[in-house]
């Protein structure tokens, strides 16, 4: 059992993507940092698996993000030092959408967003039109009608060896964890708080809340919605579909239901298998009764109405197939804030789907921001205070 004699200078509330980044850069610091975890991540049940997340600098949901992408792209070159497997791989990415003039409700003109954010940026962007698209990545069955543009520099990073390395490399700097613990409660104080847990309680001046799709049993979390989404992997011919010779794609759209997400084979990706996510955000789910299967049907429905008609090189044998779940504001942007009635305690939730990217260096400026040192703005990402959670 955890005791409440000590006051640590930082407990962390969930370790996936952003959780092990603030634990570690916490310790890095020099900081006595605690984290804990309800399962032993990384693991399957929140949203920092399944093998790999898309990379982008060229950030089309918004200016705000392309600091912490940058520094994200750093922080894993780092971490990749400091361990023993790659962590990031320059694919480079498309982005699909359809034409100018028939742009979807949700995503609208997505390549002339990520084009403008570019531009601002001073980041490399191509336009390129279908039929060079088509040829350069031969895997892909691009549409005479559809908007393409490329990004150099966007790429793929490995999502558990990523939470593996940040907790690794926290603990060796002193870090404590406690994993297989919920977390029941937090009490807030002037001076810091209590984390209450089924096994114990932990005092800390700070705590940083990275429950992702949890986060509304520990807050009054009204504008946070947590949708299922699936993720499948199919046998595919590795001579188009290794990242040394493919992107990723970003196919948004109503042609493509919400979204699709294309992702190549890296070469120490443990699934040898192009990995496809068509993720959704109409139907919201909960964290303790989501249904976790895939059936077959599905899989045969997916790859006959998605893959078939977009991929070449792709059969419709599945290797694997996961769920994986999203937690998103109304606006789908992030809400990284203190709770209404303390400073002490912050919550870096949602992350709305497109999180992974910047999970390093939030982390790093989330634990610089525990210890008073200068860091990157995270004003664009508090709540507007007029509205509830």
């Amino acid at each position: 059992m955890a005791s409440t004699s000590t006051v640590h200078d930082l407990v962390v509330v969930g370790l996936g993507a952003f959780g092990s980044a603030t634990l570690f850069h916490a310790a890095r610091l020099g900081l006595d940092v605690v984290g804990i975890d309800r399962h032993d991540p990384p693991h399957a049940f929140g949203s920092s698996h399944a093998e790999t997340r898309v990379t982008r600098l060229s950030v089309g949901e918004g200016d705000h993000y392309v600091p912490f992408a940058r520094r994200s792209h750093e922080l894993w070159r780092e971490l990749e030092r400091e361990g023993d497997e790659p962590l990031l791989h320059d694919t480079g990415g498309l982005i699909i959408c359809p034409a100018a003039g028939d742009t979807d409700e949700r995503w609208g003109d997505f390549v002339g967003a990520t084009e403008g954010v570019a531009q601002r940026a001073d980041l490399d962007f191509e336009r390129l039109d279908p039929a060079t698209a088509r040829h350069r990545f031969p895997g892909f069955r691009i549409g005479d009608h559809e908007a393409v543009g490329f990004e150099p520099a966007g790429g793929l990073v490995m999502a558990e060896f990523a939470v593996t390395a940040h907790l690794a490399a926290a603990r060796r700097r002193g870090a404590a964890t406690h994993v297989n613990t919920t977390v029941t409660g937090i009490d807030t104080a002037s001076s810091g708080a209590i984390v209450r847990t089924d096994r114990g309680d932990h005092r800390a001046r700070r705590v940083v809340v990275c429950a992702g799709p949890w986060t509304a049993s520990l807050s009054d979390a009204r504008r946070l919605r947590v949708t299922r989404q699936e993720v499948y992997w199919f046998e595919a011919d590795l001579d188009i579909w290794r990242s040394e010779r493919n992107a990723f794609a970003i196919w948004a759209g109503a042609e493509m239901a919400d979204y699709l997400g294309v992702f190549a084979v890296p070469p120490n990706a443990p699934l040898q298998a192009v990995k496809l996510v068509p993720e959704q955000f109409a139907i919201a789910t909960d964290p303790a009764t989501v249904d976790r299967t895939i059936s077959d049907n599905d899989v045969e429905r997916f790859f006959e109405t998605m893959v078939a008609p977009r991929l070449n090189g792709v059969t419709n044998r599945c290797v694997n197939r996961s769920v994986c779940l999203y937690t998103n504001t109304t606006d789908d942007h992030f809400l990284i804030d203190t709770l209404p009635d303390s400073e002490n305690v912050t919550f870096v939730s949602a992350c709305s789907g497109h999180g992974f990217k910047h999970s390093a260096a939030i982390g790093e400026a989330l634990a610089q921001q525990a210890t008073g040192l200068d860091h990157l703005d995270l004003e664009p990402f508090r709540r507007n205070h007029r509205q509830p959670w």
